[in-house]
């Protein structure tokens, strides 16, 4: 507990004033804050350990950082040294994260109770409601992104109406959010962004207040202070000042959440906030061999906006990152499956192996074929499937229609005849549609003998016919193609994306992976079959899992893990770095990124390019080029 290296020392001994602490990957940064809470909180034997003497006026000690589960773990690092050092007293430290830390805060002055909090389940059907009587058609992924805009404002400190959302039209953004407030507002609710600009706002108007936090918590440690947010820096400000005896942990070259407000420029800005900081940098990685770390080092010195560190290892043999390459994603998938299951084979522990990938919408390669070999896998944090994507679902509905017309099954009102037959737009009326539906009878069969329906309308849906007739004799992916070139559902992708005035390549990108996964079945209704296995695997995947399982994981999600076996899929341009981003700060982040998948790796790096995708030639990422030329990959 005690075997702090010499920087690690030098940190926890740290007194008053601001401290900045630059921690690399796997430097030990939680024993540094556990050690130091313990000196704070007046542990004797620590004291003695350190050759520091107690300062008796010393109170409490506030340590926040963003997990639940981060901070049980300081929490639980913490009571061991004082189970170690026989103390029994009532310690003064608190271990929290930013929302329980700052709903405290807001409590204490609004008397506000934790039945008030939304739950998420409530939240995402309330905006669910909102989108869609605006006509929108939010899947998971929609709402995913509506829900981190609105985030993402409010924890920059802006109105809605100055924001410019990627979604959806500023006018729609700024509509649902108002729509939102005023839904809280009428259920006596708040959410856990209210947490944080409610915490803010008291103690920037509330002198008593702001006095209250700054007697009871005269010391206060930040972990990860490289994710912090606009919000949560100003109200950290706020609680330091004027002793400022706030000390930070973090690392800029882990900074990737910028799109949830978080950005290096606080870290890196951190000196001139606070001009009397002393500032240490934690260089040695306990975690990964000396090739994995000389890979890293090598890859991340290429940033300019950073602080420069020579991170070393602990002379821990073993071999360089492993470069494979596959024809496109779906062999992709399999090289790396057939090598997981090999280790399996061979010992390893499926707990201790993970793929990263860079989008979501690479996992559907992985639980395809993780399926089809029965690798057992969990999804980290939420992975909504491709496959219950609405386009998807779209798509599935133009097969199961084309299949029934080809074998002439008659049947009555079908939901899925339903579901296409205006995408795209058909002129089909709803008040036909709702007839059909109320006389259980055959969109197809009865629009011929509607003397209602124009006469153009009737030659639509008879060319949607003939055109469903067609597809019904192609092959899954030759079907799907049809669809979305000869019968305008790429169209329609393109209509969605102007109503809702957003950039269409994302959901253009989600029927072209539908398309690729459709090339493994020549039979439409075998596919479709397999989406809905593989949908329900997945949904189950993200739940807990439980026994031995490989980890499919988002390189976002996985910061703070660490494995033995890493494997890192689609490492070329316009996957890493992204192709949306276009700017030298987001090309830096998209590097940042992929440092954080390589030093997840402890013992062995895999990392995987494909020369394909979509059909379409691809280059190995530039990422892999500033390293492969000074001969780190083999």
């Amino acid at each position: 507990m005690y075997k702090l290296n010499e920087n690690q020392n030098f940190a926890a001994r740290h007194l008053n004033g601001p401290m900045m602490v630059l921690a690399g990957p796997g430097s030990g940064k939680t024993a540094v804050i556990a050690a130091r809470a313990g000196i704070l909180s007046g542990l004797p034997d620590i004291a003695e350990k350190f050759n520091w003497c107690r300062n008796s006026n010393n109170k409490g000690v506030l340590v926040i950082t963003y997990s639940k589960a981060a901070a049980n773990e300081m929490e639980r690092r913490y009571n061991s040294i004082r189970q170690e050092t026989n103390k029994t007293s009532n310690s003064a430290v608190t271990f929290g994260t930013f929302h329980s830390v700052f709903f405290r805060i807001l409590r204490r002055k609004k008397n506000l109770s934790t039945e008030q909090i939304l739950a998420e389940g409530e939240r995402r059907a309330v905006i669910t409601g909102f989108l869609t009587e605006m006509q929108y058609e939010p899947d998971d992924e929609m709402l995913a992104n509506v829900l981190s805009e609105m985030s993402l404002f409010r924890n920059e400190l802006h109105e809605p109406n100055l924001y410019h959302s990627k979604t959806m039209g500023t006018e729609d953004f700024t509509s649902v959010c108002r729509q939102y407030e005023a839904y809280k507002a009428e259920k006596n609710k708040i959410d856990f962004d209210d947490m944080l600009c409610g915490a803010y706002e008291v103690l920037k108007n509330h002198p008593n207040e702001l006095d209250f936090w700054r007697k009871k918590y005269p010391f206060i440690m930040i972990d990860e202070f490289q994710d912090i947010n606009r919000v949560q820096y100003e109200t950290v400000k706020l609680l330091a000042a004027p002793a400022n005896n706030l000390f930070i942990v973090g690392d800029d070259d882990q900074s990737i959440y910028r799109f949830r407000g978080s950005r290096p420029e606080f870290l890196l800005n951190f000196p001139e906030d606070f001009p009397q900081a002393q500032r240490v940098t934690l260089e040695t990685n306990y975690r990964s061999t000396d090739a994995i770390i000389s890979y890293a080092n090598n890859l991340i010195i290429h940033n300019k906006l950073r602080y420069n560190k020579n991170i070393s290892g602990t002379g821990r043999a073993g071999a360089p990152p492993t470069l494979l390459v596959a024809e496109d994603r779906n062999s992709e998938a399999v090289q790396i499956a057939e090598r997981i299951r090999k280790e399996i084979a061979r010992g390893a522990n499926p707990d201790e192996i993970a793929v990263a990938f860079r989008l979501n919408i690479q996992s559907r390669a992985f639980t395809d074929i993780f399926s089809n070999m029965n690798i057992p896998y969990r999804c980290r944090d939420e992975m909504p499937s491709v496959y219950q994507h609405w386009i998807a679902l779209d798509l599935f509905a133009y097969l199961r229609t084309a299949r029934r017309l080809g074998l002439r099954q008659k049947t009555g009102f079908d939901p899925d005849a339903l579901r296409i037959i205006n995408k795209p737009y058909r002129f089909v009326s709803k008040a036909f549609l709702k007839s059909v539906k109320k006389q259980d009878k055959d969109i197809f069969l009865a629009y011929k003998r509607d003397p209602l329906l124009h006469i153009a309308t009737k030659n639509s849906i008879e060319e949607l016919r003939d055109d469903m007739l067609a597809v019904s004799r192609l092959s899954t992916s030759e079907a799907m193609r049809y669809i979305r070139k000869n019968m305008g559902y790429n169209r329609h992708i393109t209509e969605t994306c102007e109503y809702r005035k957003i950039n269409p390549a994302g959901l253009f990108e989600i029927a072209d992976e539908l398309q690729d996964a459709a090339k493994q079945f020549k039979n439409p209704l075998d596919f479709i079959k397999h989406a809905e296995k593989v949908a329900a695997e997945v949904a189950d995947a993200t739940k807990n899992k439980s026994g031995p399982c490989v980890t499919l994981t988002t390189l976002h999600s996985a910061k703070g893990l660490e494995f033995e076996l890493v494997f890192i899929a689609g490492v070329v341009e316009e996957i890493l770095p992204y192709i949306r981003s276009k700017t030298a700060a987001e090309i830096e982040e998209e590097r940042r990124l992929f440092y954080v998948g390589v030093t997840r790796a402890k013992h062995e790096l895999f990392l995987s390019a494909t020369k394909t995708g979509y059909d379409k030639p691809t280059k190995p990422s530039r990422f892999l080029n500033c390293v492969k030329n000074g001969g780190m990959i083999k």
